[in-house]
């Protein structure tokens, strides 16, 4: 009699003691539970680096390093507030903050521990959610990355899903919101890069591994001069993110290629550029990301056989044979009409907000060589000398609401908006320099105010004054530089150079913004939203809009073209009153500046230079008691042409005050 064979050994027993080892660590009770299992594992590896690097690095978190929590404290939400000065100190001060790091440090060694329950994963995967969003707030939003952000959006979801273990469809869709939340990443920052200038033309390359923050050596010198490679290296860049999504609907092939591209490319910026923490904050979630694609996920495996080439030749015909029919064509027709009519809808209900802008403008709109201008006068009947305002980038002509106040009652002046700034109508093409001083001194005949100016330029309109004082010496009486821009600040300023990339980055990034309508929760609108009423209001709304932007991109290349070569010219006359304001935020952001604008004071024997120690670019205009100081130096300007300047240098620093009048 033959025995009875033994039962087949289980898959489980017949595993190597590292498979089953493997399985404690990575396996779950099903699909979606493997999936987060590794999801924890991986985040946790860079959570947990993070936080031991920012343990080597406390010093920066106490009271006089430079994240020192009496000054963070400022920008926490008042809801935080609400808790207690004393319960807030013990946490968010030093050392208490250290002990929050630590609590993330360990928790992430918890997870990467095996045999841990889901109940127990949970707790820290919320724990660690918890301290993400304390340390995130303590920093006040700075040395974060979108590894930190994305690493939150990791363990809120896997802590959510531990509340519905019984509910398959709930854990599903928290499956499949990750991974469109990682879609959305990828395809968002290849968009951004699409509408970056500096990408599409490759020079944001080189001028990201030059830094010492971002920098390799090897690559930028590899980069720097091979430009094509750093094309080639930007492109493929913007093409992979862009393309990243499709891993959702991809053949298997193409799906996994695109996946090992994504851990190559986080591999690479881990070397060359020091971004450790997205390796695992990203790639953790690829086994959503597997899980929910079409050709990799489990419906794949259990789908029915694909259909063979014919079948889809025979589909394909039939939908071309559907399309050359009556109801095709007349399907066709349709969509093409209503595809119309909503361009027409569009472009209507642009027209319609236009012409509601322009009701609302606050000054008067002449008409200047066939185009509507916005101009804002005041006093513009009274004798000269008159003050003319030049804006700065992207400001309007309301921008001087508060130095057009403080000057005295009895003074003509006028702002106005350069062609597709405020409300002025929009030009075909950037004005060059001898152009856009024409058709000032024609806006300023049709007003009516009468000659000699005194120009008042802020940042860069002070190259258009001097374009105005060289091509109209007749009707110049006096200059004021603004924080103005030198026209050789780009050439001769590291900083500077290497800040006009992302200058013009932030132009194209704003009017994106400004054409989503999420230029509303930005703090441009709101900085201008402090000039005096009824002006704030007025330019919130008009920063708004998107063609305000796209004209500042094309004046500020227009700028490097011909405004700043032809302010290099020599003013006709070196008697010329010369007022000269500078904000001290910008000389200690780059002392360069300083120079540069003892430069433009120096264009006159007749000069006066105060620096205003506590101002910024933008406040020297936008705040009340910064714009005090412009006032005074308009109006010894404008005193020194009514009664005809005597030669005198008179160079301030400092805390400014009013330059003696000694002639």
């Amino acid at each position: 009699m033959t025995p009875p064979s033994a039962p087949p050994p289980s898959a489980a027993a017949a595993r190597l003691p590292a498979g089953r080892f493997a399985d404690r660590l990575y396996g779950g009770r099903d699909d979606i539970d493997t999936v987060f299992r590794k999801l924890e594992l991986m985040t946790s590896v860079g959570a947990t680096i993070g936080a031991v690097e920012q343990l080597a690095t406390a010093e920066t978190l106490a009271d006089d390093g430079l994240f020192a929590w009496p000054v963070m404290r400022l920008r926490a939400p008042m809801w935080w507030r609400r808790a207690g000065e004393e319960r807030l100190e013990k946490v968010f001060g030093y050392p208490g903050i250290v002990g929050l790091v630590q609590t993330r440090a360990l928790t992430g060694l918890g997870l990467l521990l095996p045999g841990a329950t889901r109940a127990q994963r949970g707790v820290l995967a919320a724990t660690m959610c918890g301290t993400a969003h304390g340390l995130h707030t303590r920093m006040g939003g700075f040395g974060l990355d979108g590894s930190d952000h994305l690493t939150f959006v990791n363990y809120a979801v896997s802590a959510a899903e531990k509340a519905f273990g019984h509910d398959p469809r709930a854990r599903e869709m928290l499956v499949r919101f990750l991974a469109a939340q990682v879609c959305m990443a990828y395809f968002t920052s290849g968009a951004a890069k699409l509408i970056s200038p500096v990408w599409r033309d490759g020079t944001a390359i080189p001028e990201i591994f030059r830094t010492s923050t971002f920098g390799d050596p090897l690559f930028y010198r590899a980069v720097r001069d091979r430009p094509w490679l750093a094309k080639s290296v930007a492109w493929a860049t913007i093409l992979g993110e862009m393309a990243f999504p499709l891993v959702l609907v991809a053949p298997k092939p193409v799906a996994r290629g695109i996946l090992a591209s994504g851990t190559a490319f986080h591999l690479g910026n881990a070397r060359f550029m020091g971004l450790n923490r997205f390796v695992w904050s990203y790639c953790s979630t690829y086994p959503a990301l597997a899980h929910v694609s079409r050709s990799l996920g489990p419906r794949a495996r259990t789908a029915a056989p694909a259909a063979s080439p014919a079948s889809h030749a025979a589909t394909a015909g039939r939908l071309l044979r559907a399309a050359a029919g009556p109801r095709g064509a007349a399907a066709v027709t349709a969509g093409a009409g209503l595809a119309l009519l909503a361009g027409a809808a569009v472009r209507q209900a642009g027209r319609a907000r236009d012409a509601r802008l322009r009701r609302d403008a606050p000054g008067e709109l002449l008409t200047v060589a066939g185009r509507t201008l916005h101009v804002l006068p005041r006093n513009s009947a009274a004798d000269g000398p008159s003050v003319v305002f030049e804006n700065g980038l992207a400001a309007p002509a309301t921008q001087w609401g508060w130095v057009q106040r403080g000057l005295d009652p009895r003074t003509p002046s006028a702002a106005y908006d350069r062609p597709g700034i405020g409300w002025s109508d929009a030009a075909d093409r950037p004005q060059g320099p001898d152009e856009a001083a024409d058709v000032l001194a024609e806006t300023l005949r049709t007003l009516g105010l009468k000659p000699p100016y005194v120009l008042v330029g802020h940042s860069i309109g002070g190259l258009l004054v001097r374009t105005f004082a060289r091509r109209h010496p007749e009707l110049t009486g006096g200059l004021v530089f603004v924080d103005a821009t030198h026209p050789e600040q780009f050439v001769r300023s590291p900083r500077q150079r290497e800040a006009l990339p992302w200058i013009r980055q932030r132009m194209t990034t704003t009017g994106l913004q400004a054409a989503l309508g999420l230029l509303r929760y930005s703090s441009r609108p709101q900085q201008m939203s402090g000039l005096p009423a009824p002006l704030g209001e007025a330019t919130a709304r008009i920063v708004r809009r998107p063609r305000l932007w796209r004209t500042a991109r094309e004046e500020l290349a227009e700028s490097q073209r011909t405004w700043c070569p032809d302010a290099r010219q020599p003013l006709p006359a070196t008697d010329t009153p010369v007022a000269v304001v500078t904000a001290g935020e910008t000389v200690r952001s780059d002392p360069l500046h300083a120079e540069f604008q003892r430069e433009l004071a120096l264009l006159s024997t007749v000069s006066r230079h105060d620096v205003v120690e506590e101002a910024g670019h933008e406040s020297l205009v936008l705040d009340e008691a910064h714009a005090a100081h412009v006032v005074r130096a308009v109006e010894w300007a404008r005193m020194r042409a009514a009664k005809g300047a005597a030669p005198v240098v008179t160079l301030k620093a400092g805390k400014a005050k009013p330059a003696p009048d000694s002639a």
